[in-house]
């Protein structure tokens, strides 16, 4: 996704807003939780009411949707409510649109008492259930995702759900345990029978403890409230968010890759935070006292204050009081693994999460010739700091490195990359293209703004192919577009990009309303942004000039994008920028595609592997139905033994296919850190789609200068 962190510059918004704000907000007193979801309901309504460019109705309609959608959110396995549950609150469902043009939470808060009433029942139900052995004997299905066909018509059917789903979990934990001591062979049946039925009891016990933990998880950790106001911003468009103060500095830490504190990553381990993985360089890694397994059971923000048992707490809370700024301390009472409690002392540090951040490696030919490849994960950038690092930067250096290395040509990767922000965009766009439109921002119907790239000089002005795929989103959209527009490069890959061709806003609550705790963040759809040749990316995204083959048969990933969302806001166009200078005749960009068509049509024995290998992945991930009788189960574990046997030698061949046409090796020009290992190991995999590029980009440097 594409977000743009600015000022709400048009002052009668301002004034709107803060006539609306200021009068009738406006305390400094301590809230409790009702007024202060009043608050953030009406703040939220007020805004998009005002600032979204597509105003919605909010009626009957929207009220139903609303309904419909949050119980979906809250029971969406369809084994908490009762039918009875909804025929009691139907009297709700077109009052919704009231509630919410007055900043009312009344319907939030009458459903999560019923919910919570139902979890607090089927918990209950479980450890009962748990409690007895299952009968691995009898021969019954179970089928995944039958729980959402209808609610349970009474308590008796709410019970008979629950416990097939017990049961499909306790055989899932016996057969993981029995996967482990690789027993496949029909002459060890045996040893199956007698983990189904000696054995059961143990693994009965570890479901219950996982189902403990997922009613806690349900009861203390999920933030329904903000669920809840997610599923009435959804109706304006699939963009338009809430996060809550917590939710905030983690989309933060997702858009800047980098944070402040001790380098470790956590996870809640029955109520305790627990170490899973320590980042290499960070204030944790470097100090050899902290272990992955350590549990940390008490905190102190800093030296001098009092240490707090986080044991029990939220994870998300004890995160909270283990970070802090840069340079600051703080103390931790950890629990190593063999039992004993030390002490421990860290200075707080900046973290950098590598993997958002550009990176790239040289890839030589037959001929020695050597090509640049760019992997752009993200256009992040820091939100709190505008001079902190970003992908504008990144890319530069990672440009003027690869020059001084005599490549031929660059490919930039972004596939997969949903976006970032706005300026980092244009300046990369400006690296390959100079100081030209880039692409033109406003609401439909209006005037529209045209944002150029400052770049006075074009920093590479070699050939340039650009990578992408369906989840190619946003921001990479523009630059996929603008180096298409200006046929400066080709685009490669698949049929078409995301389809995300709106522009969101950051706006604090707080900005307005003098309150002494955080109320959330709102992002919010505030333009659409048209290319240069004035076409709208929305829906249609942009198309690739060279569609590589699809290795997917089936891609259930597909349903995320944009056109297949909904509430998406439609396609548009406006009046093109005029007099756009193009790159390369169109003749030598024909050319080029007519070349890698040509190659693609030989490479068919690849296709044909691949697509039987992802055939037989989609049978295995497609399996619904489960048979809970041991012995059934036990021969349809046999059969997919013997598919991941043929899966395995397809692969191979695929290999020893692959060594034949892509004879290409590869040099790291960074730092070899573990992630550069991991993905230039990655890469090996992914070499139909790279080799193909290089030749697109050999077949640029032979066109006449």
């Amino acid at each position: 996704m594409n977000f743009k962190i600015k000022k709400l510059n048009d002052i009668k918004y301002i004034i709107i807003i803060g006539l609306f704000f200021i009068f009738s907000l406006s305390f400094c007193s301590p809230l409790g939780e009702q007024e202060k979801h009043s608050i953030i309901l009406k703040s939220i309504y007020k805004t998009l009411y005002f600032l979204h460019p597509t105003p919605i109705s909010i009626d009957n309609d929207f009220s139903q949707k609303v309904y419909d959608k949050f119980f979906e959110k809250l029971d969406n396995q369809k084994r908490f409510f009762l039918q009875k549950d909804l025929k009691d609150l139907s009297l709700y469902r077109e009052k919704i649109d009231d509630f919410w043009i007055h900043g009312d939470p009344t319907f939030f808060n009458i459903i999560m008492k019923r919910f919570f009433i139902r979890v607090k029942e089927a918990e209950f139900i479980c450890f009962k259930i748990l409690k007895k052995s299952f009968d691995f004997n009898q021969k019954e299905i179970y089928i995944l995702g039958e729980q959402k066909f209808s609610y349970p018509k009474n308590k008796k059917e709410c019970i008979k759900k629950w416990r097939k789903y017990l049961k499909y979990m306790t055989l899932l934990e016996i057969i993981t345990s029995i996967k482990q001591k690789e027993i496949t062979s029909i002459k060890q049946k045996e040893i199956w029978k007698n983990a189904f039925f000696n054995e059961e009891k143990v693994y009965r016990k570890k479901v219950e403890e996982h189902i403990q933990e997922y009613f806690r998880k349900i009861k203390k950790e999920i933030d329904w409230f903000s669920i809840y106001v997610n599923v009435i911003t959804s109706q304006y468009d699939p963009h338009t968010n809430y996060f809550s103060p917590k939710e905030k500095e983690i989309f933060d830490l997702n858009i800047s890759g980098e944070i402040e504190g001790i380098g470790v990553e956590l996870q809640d381990d029955k109520g305790g935070p627990i170490v899973v993985k320590l980042i290499d360089g960070g204030p944790a890694w470097k100090n050899k006292k902290i272990e992955i397994g350590d549990k940390i059971i008490r905190v102190a923000k800093n030296v001098n204050s009092e240490s707090k048992n986080v044991v029990g707490m939220l994870l998300e809370d004890s995160i909270r009081l283990i970070k802090g700024k840069k340079g600051s301390k703080v103390k931790l009472t950890i629990q190593k693994k063999n039992g004993s409690i030390e002490e421990v002392i860290l200075t707080r540090d900046r973290i950098e999460k590598k993997e958002t951040f550009a990176k790239s490696v040289i890839i030589l030919d037959k001929n020695k010739d050597k090509y640049g490849l760019i992997c752009l994960p993200d256009f992040y950038f820091n939100p709190e700091n505008k001079n902190g690092r970003n992908a504008a930067k990144d890319m530069k250096k990672i440009i003027q490195e690869l020059k001084k290395e005599k490549i031929k040509g660059i490919l930039i990767d972004i596939r997969n990359n949903g976006g970032g922000s706005l300026d980092a965009v244009i300046e990369i766009a400006g690296f390959f293209l100079g100081r030209v439109p880039i692409l033109q921002i406003g609401k439909p119907n209006k005037e529209k703004k045209i944002l150029k790239s400052h770049e006075n000089k074009v920093l590479w002005t070699g050939p340039l192919v650009i990578l992408v795929n369906e989840f190619s989103a946003s921001a990479s959209e523009i630059l996929a577009a603008a180096i298409k527009d200006y046929k400066r490069g080709i685009i490669v890959g698949s049929d078409q990009t995301y389809g995300k061709g709106t522009i969101q806003t950051i706006y604090p609550l707080n900005n307005f309303l003098r309150f002494n705790e955080e109320l959330g963040t709102l992002k919010f759809t505030i333009n659409k942004f048209y290319r240069v040749n004035g076409s709208s990316t929305q829906l249609k995204g942009v198309n690739s000039d060279i569609v590589f083959p699809k290795k997917n048969t089936k891609n259930k990933f597909l349903k995320f994008m944009e056109k297949n969302q909904p509430n998406s806001m439609k396609w548009d166009y406006t009046d093109p920028i005029p007099s756009i200078r193009y790159f390369y005749k169109n003749l030598y960009i024909e050319n080029i595609k007519c070349k890698s068509i040509e190659r693609l049509k030989k490479n068919k024995d690849f296709i044909t592997i691949y697509k039987k290998i992802q055939s037989l992945e989609n049978q295995f991930s497609n399996e619904k139905k489960f048979s809970l009788n041991w012995e059934e189960f036990f021969y349809e574990n046999l059969k997919i033994k013997k598919r991941n046997d043929n899966l395995k030698k397809l692969r191979n061949k695929l290999n020893t296919f692959c060594t034949k046409i892509f004879p290409i090796y590869y040099k790291i020009l960074s730092n070899k850190s573990e992630k550069q290992k991991e993905w230039k190991k990655n890469l090996n995999k992914d070499f139909y789609d790279i080799s193909e590029c290089i030749n697109i980009l050999r077949d640029f440097n032979e066109i006449p200068q």
